[in-house]
């Protein structure tokens, strides 16, 4: 099979399917650096499936992560579209075996894995690794030009009042 016939086979299967399987599974808590690992399998594929995986982040970090689909003999998993959701927050990545997702503060999130799995055996298996945020800095100079601007304005200042 092609790959853009088992991406159709599969848009198909969800449309069709009515109610997907849903699972929620709690990360818990994570602090950037850190890595974490999500997933689900099926021994009977539930044709269509959307998981939650819930976490809450304790400092600023950029996501980054990659999905592998677990196909054995009899079956096959395709998963099509990942979202990391929280309040006014919401991304996509419909690239799900390597995607990214950047500037997330600290609150409570939830990534969303959708997509479509048939036969025996299947599913899928993640990891998301959290890096933290860089803390911007000035840079010596610009630190120093502040400085000499602030000591020539105090100097002009004086000089006028003399």
């Amino acid at each position: 099979m092609t790959r853009k016939f088992r991406l159709a086979f599969a848009v198909l299967a969800i449309a069709a399917s009515g109610a997907a399987n849903a699972d929620y599974i709690d990360l818990g808590t994570v602090t950037a650096p850190e890595t974490v690992h999500f997933g689900n399998s099926w021994s009977v594929a539930p044709l269509a499936f959307a998981d939650e995986f819930a976490f809450t982040l304790t400092n600023g970090a950029d996501v980054y992560g990659m999905v592998v689909e677990r196909d054995w003999r009899w079956g096959n998993t395709e998963v099509l579209l990942l979202a990391v959701a929280s309040g006014n927050y919401l991304e996509f990545s419909v690239t799900p075996d390597s995607f990214s997702f950047s500037g997330l503060t600290a609150g409570a999130y939830s990534l969303f894995v959708s997509g479509a799995a048939i036969g025996f055996g299947t599913g899928y298996r993640g990891t998301m690794d959290f890096v933290a945020q860089a803390t911007r800095v000035p840079e010596p100079s610009t630190l120093a030009l502040l400085g000499l601007g602030l000591l020539g304005l105090a100097f002009a200042r004086r000089r006028t009042s003399a």
